[in-house]
C-alpha cells in the first residue's frame, strides 16, 4: 500500500511580492505559529504571505551617513515613524569596523530621547521576552506631540553582530492622523552597507493593516533570532499578541537577510543582544522636559540562548551591562520636582519594569 503524498507546492505558502522563492525558502524553518503572517525584507521590497499584509507593510530607506530618509528617487521622503531610532543605527557601532571582531556598546546621549538598555555579553543568537504595552487611554503614557519633538514610545529588541549591523526590532506606539489610536505597530530597522532600511506596518496615515497592530494595555511576546540558511544569514523578529481591531491572538514574523560582513553569527559568535525602552524623539531635536511620560513597561521572563532549544532565563551571568539615559544620578536626569526622570523596578536581569517622565 502506498500512502498518498500531497504535491509539495500545496505545502508551501502563497507569496506576494518580488521574491516569492525567498519567502518560501525562509518559511520552511518556522513553526506554524511563526508562519501565521510572514514578511521578508529584500532590496526589491517586501514579499509577504498575503496581499493584505504586503500592502500594509512599508519599506523606508535612509542615507548611510546622515540617516536622512530617502524615497525611491533618493530625495527626502517618509521617515518620521522611526526617525527617533536612527541615531543608533545610521552608522557603525562605536569601536567597530566591517571585518572586525566585536563592538563596544557606549552609554551616551544619542540626542534622540531617553532610553533604558539592557544588553547581553557576546555569544547569543536568540532572545525572547514578554513585555507590557502601555496604554494612553488607561493613563500609562502620554506623548506630547504638540511640543514638536516627535515624542513616541518604543519597546524593542535587537542588537549587533561582530562588526555592527545594528538592528532595532519591536513595537512603536501608534497614532492615526495625529489623534489617539492607542495601539502598537511592529517595525524592523536594519543597518546595511548602503544605509539603514526599515519595515514598518504602514505609517501615521494608515487606513489598513490593523490585523497586524496590537492592542495597547496587554502583554506581548517579542522574539528575535539569527539563523543561517545556506549562503544567507537571516535576522528574524516575531511579535505575538491580541490584535487591535478584531481582538484575536496573532503572530507576525518579519525576516531580513543581513550582509555577512557585519558578522552576525547563527551560533552566537560575537553577537550582542539587547532590550530597549525609549521615548524616541526626532534625531537632533531632543528635549527632556516636554511633559511626555511612559510608565509600567514590564519586561518579564526574558531568555537568551544560541537557539530557542538552548535558551535559559536571562540572568546577570549573561549580561554585558545596563544603560539609563539620562542618568538619574546627574542633574539632567532629575525632574523639576527633584525626582529621577527614570524609575526602574529591577528584579533581575531578565525581569524589570521601566518608567520615564520628561518633566
Amino acid at each position: 500500500m502506498t500512502l498518498w503524498t500531497p504535491p509539495l507546492r500545496s505545502l508551501l505558502p502563497t507569496a506576494f511580492g518580488p521574491a516569492p522563492e525567498l519567502l518560501r525558502r525562509l518559511t520552511r524553518d518556522l513553526s506554524a505559529q511563526q508562519a501565521q503572517h510572514v514578511g521578508i525584507l529584500t532590496p526589491a521590497g517586501v514579499t509577504a504571505t498575503s496581499e493584505a499584509l504586503r500592502a500594509a507593510l512599508r519599506v523606508h530607506h535612509f542615507h548611510p551617513v546622515t540617516g536622512q530618509p530617502l524615497d525611491a528617487t533618493g530625495r527626502g521622503g517618509l521617515g518620521g515613524l522611526v526617525g527617533g531610532l536612527l541615531r543608533g543605527v545610521a552608522g557603525p557601532a562605536a569601536g567597530s569596523d566591517v571585518g572586525g571582531s566585536g563592538v563596544d556598546v557606549p552609554c551616551r546621549d544619542e540626542n534622540s530621547g531617553p532610553y533604558r538598555r539592557v544588553y547581553s555579553k557576546p555569544g547569543f543568537a536568540f532572545q525572547s521576552s514578554r513585555v507590557y504595552l502601555p496604554s494612553d487611554q488607561q493613563g500609562d503614557l502620554h506623548e506630547e506631540k504638540g511640543a514638536g519633538h516627535g515624542d513616541t514610545a518604543f519597546v524593542y529588541v535587537g542588537g549587533w553582530g561582530a562588526s555592527g549591523g545594528a538592528v532595532d526590532a519591536g513595537l512603536q506606539h501608534g497614532r492615526y492622523m495625529n489623534g489617539s489610536q492607542d495601539d502598537w505597530a511592529p517595525f524592523f530597522l536594519v543597518q546595511q552597507p548602503g544605509g539603514p532600511s526599515a519595515v514598518t506596518v504602514s505609517d501615521e496615515r494608515q487606513a489598513g493593516g490593523d490585523p497586524w497592530r496590537l492592542r495597547a494595555g496587554q502583554d506581548a511576546e517579542l522574539t528575535f533570532w539569527v539563523t543561517q540558511d545556506a549562503d544567507l544569514t537571516v535576522l528574524s523578529l516575531s511579535v505575538t499578541g491580541e490584535t487591535n481591531r478584531d481582538r484575536t491572538r496573532s503572530t507576525l514574523t518579519l525576516r531580513a537577510p543581513i550582509d555577512a560582513r557585519f558578522g552576525w553569527d547563527a551560533g552566537g559568535g560575537a553577537n550582542i543582544l539587547k532590550r530597549m525602552t525609549t521615548l524616541g524623539q526626532t534625531a537632533g531635536q531632543q528635549h527632556l522636559q516636554t511633559g511626555s511620560f511612559l510608565q509600567g513597561v514590564n519586561w518579564q521572563g526574558s531568555t537568551l540562548g544560541r537557539s530557542a532549544d538552548t535558551a535559559v532565563p536571562w540572568q546577570a551571568a549573561q549580561t554585558g551591562g545596563y544603560c539609563t539615559f539620562p542618568d538619574p544620578a546627574t542633574p539632567v536626569g532629575q525632574q523639576a520636582d527633584g525626582h529621577p526622570k527614570w524609575h526602574v523596578e529591577y528584579r533581575d536581569a531578565g525581569n524589570e519594569t521601566a518608567s520615564v517622565y520628561l518633566r
